[in-house]
């Protein structure tokens, strides 16, 4: 099947391109109760309404006081409280992308709050350095906003609490839902769900990607300052500068109008790809437990693997399913039709066991 393949860039053989290599294969795709809740602000002189959902600009602080902002959808009539899903966003994107506010609103649409926000250090979020990810922190945030949406009493069911997520979101997702028994169930989407056994199988050059990455640590830790490249390659970065997803999938969603939004940045730290080697988002399907599972992916996928959703899959103990779109590549489950069949198997899910 299509998600045998595996991508390459062209073939040059440095360790920068190596490095990308890696991360297209498993990730382009992978808190504490000191809960401060910020206060819901206005986007403008007033919350936005679409298609009988209402959008509300919000902040929580996490107990390290980093600020993080986000987009609270919010259903119109119903009953309240209701069911609600935080949205683990994709590596490097923000809360106005499509890769989240697709699902979002779309969630939104069928009845469910849902909370979408900035990870730190992107975005309107706080934190340094900036533009870096770190899957530990991410998921750390996730239970903070976890308990941002518990703490909304008049509005969410605090017993009725999922994630969904896009790419390396889909395997925090999951990752989320193995780790805090107040999410009850996850959607992961075309999910990058890679641990270092997995990442040394895919990439040959492995040790020498590592060696490269703990070299940047090891500046990092005496200066203080990352070293940055871009995210994509656009045709205004140099042939000979490093990017982080030196390959076209990544750059026909990233490096064009479809993933252009106001506070995306391509930039981010080299380190970046440290998260992805060694980092699991994958492990946590043996301890998800009684709680309910659900993968999506295309099966054209050559980013996020089909096979790699089964075998994930197959190690879920709880309620489990998963869908492999027929035909569906990576980027349609960004901002294409297919993302409307995603959010409706999602919130079929979700209806089923956050009843």
């Amino acid at each position: 099947m299509g998600g045998q393949e595996r991508e390459t860039s062209g073939g040059r053989a440095s360790v920068h391109r190596r490095r990308q290599l890696l991360a297209l294969g498993g990730a382009a795709a992978t808190a504490g109760l000191l809960l401060q809740i910020g206060t819901a602000r206005a986007a403008s002189a007033a919350p936005a309404d679409a298609d009988g959902v209402t959008l509300r600009r919000v902040t929580f602080t996490a107990p390290d006081g980093v600020r993080l902002a986000g987009h609270l959808r919010i259903p119109h009539g119903g009953s309240a409280p209701r069911p609600a899903i935080v949205v683990s966003n994709a590596m490097t994107s923000v809360k106005e992308q499509s890769v989240n506010a697709g699902y979002a609103q779309g969630l939104a649409s069928a009845g469910f709050v849902t909370l979408v926000f900035d990870q730190r250090r992107f975005g309107e979020s706080g934190g340094t350095p900036r533009q870096h990810e770190a899957n530990q922190d991410r998921l750390a945030d996730l239970h903070v906003a976890v308990s941002y949406l518990a703490s909304l009493t008049q509005v969410v069911d605090a017993g009725r609490i999922g994630a969904i997520g896009v790419s390396i979101g889909g395997g925090l997702a999951m990752n989320l839902t193995a780790y805090d028994p107040r999410v009850r169930a996850f959607v992961a989407v075309a999910a990058g769900l890679l641990n270092p056994a997995r990442a040394r199988e895919l990439i040959p050059a492995y040790d020498e990607l590592l060696a490269d990455q703990t070299a940047q640590l090891e500046r990092y830790h005496s200066t203080g300052r990352p070293e940055y490249i871009p995210v994509v390659r656009t045709p205004d970065v140099p042939d000979d500068q490093p990017v982080l997803f030196d390959n076209p999938i990544a750059t026909e969603y990233y490096g064009t109008a479809r993933g252009a939004a106001p506070n995306w940045q391509n930039r981010a730290t080299a380190l970046s790809l440290r998260t992805i080697l060694v980092d699991d988002t994958r492990t946590a399907a043996d301890t998800v437990g009684p709680r309910a599972g659900m993968l999506i992916v295309g099966d054209q996928d050559v980013s996020t693997l089909p096979e790699d959703h089964q075998a994930v899959h197959a190690r879920l103990t709880g309620p489990r399913r998963i869908e492999i779109l027929p035909g569906v590549v990576h980027n349609d489950l960004y901002d294409r039709d297919a993302v409307r069949t995603a959010v409706g198997l999602a919130a079929e899910w979700f209806g089923a066991h956050l009843s």
